[in-house]
């Protein structure tokens, strides 16, 4: 379909990537250096600041005061640390403000799918690697829509305040998780997390494994829930307890993994 070719070579139209957050997606799965990765985040006083800030946060409940970087990784970790450093950089990557868009909201709920991500993937024994970097990236196409096609997202907002990839599909001719995914594709981002953006608001028909993709899809289900004026119980939401099901994640558990997904967006919202 040309049209929509055209609209998808708007994507060279994109910023680049913060090169941090570039540079901590390629060493998730590298070898850990605490030297190099407390140099690298040096080089950018306003994130240090900001990760101390965090880590120094009732979130963490550290018994005294984290006072360097260099203590804050080794306390809380590297790969902890490299998902703190993901959150910052992702938040610098927001457009210039769009009048119909609630950037809040989507950092917000950016922030809880993450953290619920990466304690689900903690509760079935999944690899955690790209846990984190999958849930907070999952709606990136909103960005890119907002980013790219302004015109047409206020004309969805007019269409309905709560508008889903029905609405994103005709007025666009594609929706969030098909521009997000070419996005990803775009940044060069692991083929997991591209494949991860683009099933988070649909069953995966073939999961039969506790894939990247289902637990991205759960997470989203889950804080999506929370975030209802009317929102269900776990075990009367049947799309959540199917999934669940598949993940062999108990209904406590994955309350548990919900509650820590917000309460980690309330705090770095806080310090946003």
């Amino acid at each position: 379909m040309p049209a929509l070719k055209n609209k998808f070579a708007c994507l060279a139209n994109l910023p680049s990537m913060p090169t941090l957050l570039m540079e901590a997606l390629q060493q998730i799965n590298g070898k850990q250096n605490l030297t190099l990765l407390v140099d690298k985040i040096g080089q950018d006083p306003s994130i240090v600041i900001r990760i101390l800030r965090i880590a120094n946060s009732p979130f963490y409940g550290m018994s005294r005061e984290i006072g360097s970087l260099r203590e804050a990784i080794v306390l809380l970790g590297i790969n902890r640390i490299k998902d703190m450093l993901i959150s910052l950089c992702f938040s610098r990557m927001l457009p210039a403000p769009h009048k119909d868009f609630n950037y809040d909201l989507f950092l917000h709920h950016s922030m809880a799918v993450a953290e619920c991500t990466r304690q689900l993937a903690n509760c079935t024994s999944t690899s955690p690697d790209f846990a984190f970097t999958a849930g907070l990236l999952h709606d990136i196409g909103d960005l890119v829509i907002v980013m790219l096609f302004p015109d047409e997202f206020s004309q969805l907002v007019k269409m309905a305040e709560k508008f889903g990839i029905e609405e994103e599909q005709k007025v666009l001719g594609f929706n969030h998780t098909i521009i997000g995914g070419k996005a990803a594709h775009y940044w060069n981002f692991p083929q997991e997390i591209q494949e991860a953006i683009e099933q988070h608001e649909t069953y995966p028909e073939s999961a039969t494994t506790k894939s990247l993709g289902l637990l991205v899809y759960t997470a989203n289900l889950l804080i999506v829930n929370t975030e209802q004026p009317n929102k269900s119980a776990l075990e009367e939401h049947e799309p959540i307890c199917t999934a669940l099901t598949l993940l062999n994640v108990s209904i406590d558990q994955a309350a548990h993994c919900t509650d820590s997904g917000r309460q980690f967006a309330d705090q770095i919202l806080t310090l946003h």
